[in-house]
């Protein structure tokens, strides 16, 4: 390998080390103030990630669709809606075009926990990002600028390759 070919690998491995160092202590800040909303709830984690999906789509899943989206069997998918329905966060109907299948969105309740708790995670995030000095605030944002918004898309899959 060519030396410079090894400094590309070496830097690529520093940012990775780097950004996977970043988002893990922001992940951790931010579930900690999730988890506070979660314990005052009394929610298990299936059933907060359950009411995060379905904010974060903003309209109804039918089961099967939720299902597959939180990793859950319908039946185990199934449960965790009976609560949430019956803790108020969740409603469960029949879809108007197929009456065998049912729909579950997010009551009144249930939108006011998920804006909460996103809400937080925010607070937490920028409450970070108003404690770095204004010179590092500014060196990041220009480091990050071309990754987000440069003409590469950084986060689009690689095309597959095929073999002759």
């Amino acid at each position: 390998m060519q030396s410079s070919e090894v400094s590309a690998q070496e830097s690529q491995e520093r940012v990775y080390t780097a950004l996977s160092s970043l988002f893990e202590r922001m992940m951790c800040a931010a579930k900690s103030s999730s988890m506070t909303e979660v314990v005052e709830a009394d929610l298990t984690f299936s059933q907060f990630r359950t009411l995060m999906e379905l904010g974060s789509r903003g309209t109804a899943m039918s089961m099967n669709e939720l299902a597959d989206a939180i990793g859950l069997s319908v039946a185990a998918t199934g449960r965790v809606v009976d609560k949430l329905v019956g803790l108020g966060y969740t409603d469960r109907r029949e879809d108007p075009q197929d009456r065998r299948v049912k729909r579950v969105s997010l009551t009144d309740d249930g939108h006011r926990f998920v804006t909460t708790a996103v809400d937080q995670r925010e607070d937490v995030l920028r409450a970070i990002c108003h404690r770095l000095p204004g010179d590092v605030a500014d060196a990041l944002t220009a480091a990050l600028d071309p990754v987000l918004h440069g003409d590469t898309d950084y986060f689009a899959s690689p095309e597959p390759t095929t073999e002759s």
